[in-house]
């Protein structure tokens, strides 16, 4: 059963907010949450997902919140077809630590090059294994703000077993991530 945390949301949504972002690519879409603030707050937003689970694609109605769902592992994006892609923000919400550490790393690189903004929330210390006999469920990577200095970014907010740090991509933008971090700073 796909799970994102609620810990951050309202700092998420009010990132949304703040970046007004014309296209997000939700990373592991799972039941849609991303995809459903997104449109709450924007409903002209061009949506496109990511979810390796085709249960998940029909069970949660996928097509009916998102304008494209793409069947796919999130690693599978590092592949010529997707090089053109681009998107003003990139939502990583509870999936980083699904994925091995050397092909988040490498999925980190790629997207930086794609995107305006990505935004990461991920859990520390949480223990998951299979759920329900999804072994894409099974957190396989510990990921900490050592993992992000190569990056342009926020400091890494930290709360519970949550975790929350946006990366300033290399697309043009006119947002500070000092305006990123006084508005996290306002709701946590």
């Amino acid at each position: 059963m796909p799970y994102s945390s609620f810990i951050f949301d309202k700092s998420i949504e009010e990132i949304i907010r703040l970046l007004k972002p014309e296209t997000l690519l939700d990373l592991g879409a799972g039941a849609g949450k991303y995809g459903e603030l997104a449109k709450k707050i924007n409903s002209s937003i061009k949506l496109t997902a990511v979810e390796i689970e085709k249960d998940y694609i029909k069970n949660f109605k996928l097509p009916s919140i998102y304008d494209e769902v793409w069947n796919i592992s999130a690693t599978d994006l590092i592949n010529p077809k997707y090089y053109d892609q681009i998107f003003d923000v990139i939502m990583i919400g509870d999936i980083i630590e699904h994925l091995k550490k050397s092909d988040g790393i490498d999925l980190l690189n790629f997207l930086i090059y794609r995107c305006r903004w990505i935004i990461l929330e991920f859990p520390y210390r949480y223990l998951q294994n299979f759920v329900d006999g999804y072994h894409s469920e099974a957190h396989i990577s510990v990921w900490t703000k050592d993992d992000f200095v190569s990056f342009e970014r926020s400091q890494l907010y930290e709360k519970n077993t949550q975790r929350l740090v946006v990366l300033r991509g290399y697309l043009e933008n006119k947002i500070s991530v000092a305006d990123i971090e006084s508005m996290i700073n306002e709701h946590e």
